[in-house]
């Protein structure tokens, strides 16, 4: 799974020790409720985790995808490439698995349920450091020997002279040569011409300069002279110029013809018919993801969703089952909710225990058959704590029949999600009629919602686009519901609920509800372009594009979808596939969730106040990795004075340039003058996670202090945990032959800092007690980046 989307971190339902694919496909109803639906990209959206979610396979990943054309044979048999000759390419391409132990090879993807027919040779290495060992695999394409994943594992190698740190030996250029011709050598069924850059399909990467140097190339493969949504490839390639990641997707089964029997022309009329605009909030990042900055607009989207149209028979394609559509899309239409004597109430007074989260669950819990499991974590990327149920059924003769999960609010009690796994061998085998009507499944659903959702009758309205799952063997009714602030969809904030034929919950899935914050951006907007412009926009903006896509190789609601490929008319916005909508203030047409990617384009300029200064080449290194930006005048001012927050927000963005330090979840401040929703809060946080506050005892930080020279040294000399160092350095001869000697107390901390060049005594004074400035604090950190590769425990290590 560490391939091109786990990278997201997807959860896997465990069943007999095999990996099953589950998705939640009211969750991709729900991304599209709102018109210009995700489902068309890859999408990705859960709960805590051992939740299920939603695996929108666009783009199948190569351990995900197969197809019935490749299921003829299965055996060793069927190989054009011998378990011999895969080994010797892999060791062959990869001279460092030298130092790894091959353990086994084996045909087949192994531990996975549902079982497919991949031709693909697995090995199966090992690497022993000491008393560590780990394990990890590659794959091979037993047909055509292209190579179709291979990793370096965290712990490997584990010597900093083996890393590449910064200043880099090749530069991203270099590097993506390097790639393009790895690429020729590893997978060489992908003909020369025939894969193009692609942003879609590269390893999620984040250029620190405090931390090893990646560069990431994403690209994808044509076939028929057609782009695929399954076929693609990833490199990554570090400092050194070294492969440290590849991952090769390939379709093994026969591609349909790339003759369309409908036109171009005829594919986007058949879009545009009858669409009309609707205004919604949408905000710059998903709901789930609280640690990121967001930004709230005020936009038009499509009034439905727009689905790829099938360029034989011009019907629309639902992405989810991979079948045709009965019915041209319509405009999504809403129903109010009814007030309830039932409603939710918040919990007050204090974290809830695991038997309270469980009563307040009751009714949806599983009978005392099953095995309760708690734990109490975070939720998502934020700072909620959640209480994560977990119930295993267990049968005689079967290793785990089903489990039920849910996530409830640990301070609220609101239940986030319920989600069902049941082994499908342990379900009835024949199509049965439902008990319950689609009116009396929506009544259940209504009843659930306003149990469960604060304020859920004011807030949230339910969509018609609700679907029923077109499996024969069982009934499967799914609803959403759509949240509202002042009469306007919040786009990205949904509940989605699925009932089976018995009238039994199968998920239930709520996002993120906007917070006060949220809100209140909210209510400063308002929109400036009319309607009639907004679809006049849209529609000069969207388009199609003739390709191939893929569905299946999942399981929804506990019925597996055959993967499926067929060629089709995509819709496109701004002659791109991740769609998006008309800015209600600007009409300027942008993407859902897509910012721009600060590892991807040129260089940002050095503001003018910079360019001439004497640190202006630091000062630019700083601003290319996002330790530095420009103020609100677009200048840098370099001889501003710098603050001891400046400074620790610096240092830290030296490690996570985006400021998501996942590790530092804030649950209640550190300190007083540094509240949970300062900007410095996430910076501070990982200073404490990783001691470099000293011994900092006091209730307040002062952050807004200017930050001293001497005081400089003593926070280096923290970060490099060299503190013992230091006090063996107190009375250093260099030290103290400063002329200003006297005026320093941590001696040891200003001679470390002179001996590893991170700081200087021009004309033999350090000036203690004078404040650091922007470009002095930019000229030190970039030497800090250069010695980082040199100290024994690198700063991303600590």
């Amino acid at each position: 799974m560490d391939k091109q989307k786990h990278a997201s971190g997807m959860p896997i339902n465990q069943d007999k020790g095999k990996k099953m694919r589950t998705a939640s496909v009211a969750k991709k109803v729900a991304a599209g409720t709102l018109g210009l639906s995700l489902l068309q990209v890859p999408l990705l959206v859960s709960a805590a985790s051992g939740v299920s979610l939603v695996e929108k396979a666009a783009a199948p990943q190569a351990t995900q995808s197969s197809g019935s054309d490749a299921s003829k044979g299965q055996g060793p048999a069927d190989a054009k490439i011998t378990k011999a000759q895969a080994e010797a390419r892999t060791r062959t391409l990869f001279p460092i698995l030298k130092e790894a132990r091959l353990e086994r090879i084996t045909y087949g993807e192994q531990n996975v349920f549902p079982p497919n027919t991949k031709k693909i040779w697995v090995l199966n290495w090992s690497i022993q450091k000491g008393n560590n060992s780990s394990g990890f695999s590659t794959e091979v394409d037993a047909m055509t020997g292209d190579i179709l994943s291979f990793y370096y594992p965290s712990m490997w190698p584990d010597e900093s002279s083996n890393t590449a740190y910064y200043p880099p030996a090749v530069s991203k250029q270099e590097a993506e040569k390097i790639a393009e011709t790895f690429i020729a050598k590893a997978a060489p069924s992908i003909k020369a011409g025939t894969f193009k850059p692609s942003t879609e399909f590269g390893f999620s990467s984040n250029q620190a300069l405090f931390g090893p140097v990646r560069y990431s190339f994403g690209y994808s493969v044509d076939v028929n002279g057609l782009p695929a949504d399954n076929e693609f490839v990833s490199v990554e390639v570090d400092g050194n110029g070294n492969i440290v990641r590849f991952n090769r997707s390939a379709y093994q089964g026969d591609y349909p013809s790339a003759k369309a029997a409908i036109s171009k022309e005829e594919a986007e009329k058949r879009l545009e018919q009858g669409l009309s605009v609707e205004l919604a909030y949408i905000s710059s990042t998903p709901l789930f993801n609280t640690s990121s900055k967001r930004e709230w607009k005020i936009g038009y989207i499509p009034d439905r969703t727009l689905v790829p149209t099938d360029a034989n028979s011009g019907k629309g394609i639902d992405t989810i089952w991979g079948k045709d559509l009965d019915k041209a899309n319509q405009a999504v239409r809403y129903t109010a909710l009814k007030p309830s004597n039932k409603a939710f109430t918040p919990h007050k007074g204090g974290q809830l225990t695991a038997d309270q989260a469980l009563k307040l669950v009751r009714e949806i819990a599983p009978g005392s058959e099953y095995q309760l499991q708690s734990s109490l974590g975070n939720y998502w990327y934020g700072n909620k704590q959640v209480w994560n149920l977990n119930w295993n059924k267990r049968t005689p003769g079967i290793y785990q029949e089903s489990n039920k999960s849910a996530v409830v609010d640990a301070e609220t009690g609101q239940l986030l999600s319920y989600n069902e796994f049941q082994h499908p061998g342990s379900g009835p085998a024949k199509a049965s009629a439902p008990a319950v009507t689609a009116a009396q499944a929506q009544t259940k659903a209504i009843e659930l919602v306003l149990a469960h959702y604060p304020n859920a009758a004011e807030d949230l309205k339910l969509s018609d686009a609700q679907t029923l799952n077109p499996s024969s063997s069982k009934t499967v009714y799914q609803f959403v519901f759509q949240r509202f602030y002042k009469d306007l969809p919040v786009y990205g904030s949904t509940v989605s609920v699925s009932i089976d034929g018995g009238g039994n919950l199968l998920s239930y899935n709520a996002d993120n509800a906007p917070s006060d914050a949220d809100l209140k951006a909210m209510d400063g907007l308002t929109a400036k372009v009319s309607p009639k412009e907004a679809q006049e926009r849209l529609l000069n903006e969207l388009g199609v594009e003739l390709r191939y896509i893929s569905s299946g190789g999942y399981s929804v609601d506990n019925t597996y979808v055959e993967p499926k490929v067929r060629l089709a008319y995509v819709p496109t916005f701004h002659n791109n596939r991740n769609l998006g909508y008309v800015d209600g203030v600007t009409g300027k047409a942008e993407a859902f969730f897509q910012l721009p990617d600060p590892n991807k384009g040129p260089s940002p300029e050095l503001p003018s106040d910079a360019v001439n200064h004497a640190a202006s080449k630091d000062l630019a290194t700083l601003l290319e990795y996002r330790v530095l930006s420009p103020a609100e005048d677009g200048l840098l001012h370099p001889d501003a004075e710098v603050t001891l927050g400046d400074w620790i927000q610096m240092i830290a963005k030296g490690l996570y340039p985006d400021q998501s330090y996942y590790g530092g979840r804030i649950q209640q401040p550190l300190y007083a003058d540094v509240p949970a929703d300062s900007p410095i809060a996430q910076a501070v946080q990982l200073f404490a996670d990783k001691g470099w506050l000293g011994d900092v005892k006091s209730s307040e930080l002062h952050p807004e202090q200017k930050l001293t020279r001497e005081a400089a040294a003593s926070s280096l000399t923290t970060v490099l945990h060299y503190n013992r160092l230091s006090k063996f350095f107190q009375q250093d001869a260099q030290a103290l032959s400063l002329s200003d000697a006297s005026a320093i107390k941590d001696k040891g901390a200003v001679a470390l800092m002179l001996k590893l060049g991170l700081m200087e005594a021009p004309g033999g004074k350090f000036d203690p007690a004078k404040p650091v400035t922007r470009a002095e604090a930019a000229t030190i950190l970039v030497r800090l980046a250069h010695l980082q590769g040199n100290v024994d425990t690198p700063l991303n290590q600590r």
